[in-house]
């Protein structure tokens, strides 16, 4: 009878770790997240991937916290439309990225509080979800719709 309790509580210990295991796990990477947001969300700017050695003069961020990235900017430069997915090193360096995108939305609020107010509801309500070591901004007009594509692109 001990055995048999023995045996079944393992297994729940194990179902249990397993579920916490997998629930910070994202399955796709950051080009695959950010390249269908582009494409099923709608911009009112055309949004221009960024290179990768790009991304740190966007996001001041040191190359050695980031796994993988992709990052779409505003083409035209005069809307504060982003896509921004990081993949950081180490959990660790979640932090540091969360951080980068503070700075950058604080740059942002810099460049179009006054150039173009319009723009401020995107950087003061942005999309920014993260979920184990994948971190998610986006600044576009329907945030509710793209928050929930976020969420499930994040499964």
């Amino acid at each position: 009878m001990k055995r048999i309790v023995s045996v079944l509580c393992l297994m729940a210990l194990l179902v249990t770790l397993c579920a916490c295991g997998s629930s910070d796990t994202v399955s796709r990477t950051p080009a695959e997240i950010a390249d269908e947001i582009f494409a099923t969300q709608t911009f009112q700017d055309m949004l221009t991937p960024l290179e990768k050695d790009m991304i740190s003069d966007y996001y001041w961020l040191e190359n050695s916290a980031i796994e993988d990235a992709k990052v779409y900017v505003s083409g035209s430069f005069s809307t504060a439309e982003e896509i921004a997915v990081f993949k950081a090193a180490s959990k660790d360096d979640v932090a540091a990225i969360e951080k980068a995108i503070d700075t950058r939305l604080e740059d942002l609020t810099l460049m179009f509080e006054s150039y173009v107010p319009g723009e401020m509801a995107k950087i003061s309500s942005p999309v920014r979800v993260t979920k184990g070591t994948t971190v998610v901004l986006v600044l576009c007009d329907d945030t509710a719709s793209c928050k929930d594509q976020v969420n499930e692109l994040l499964k």
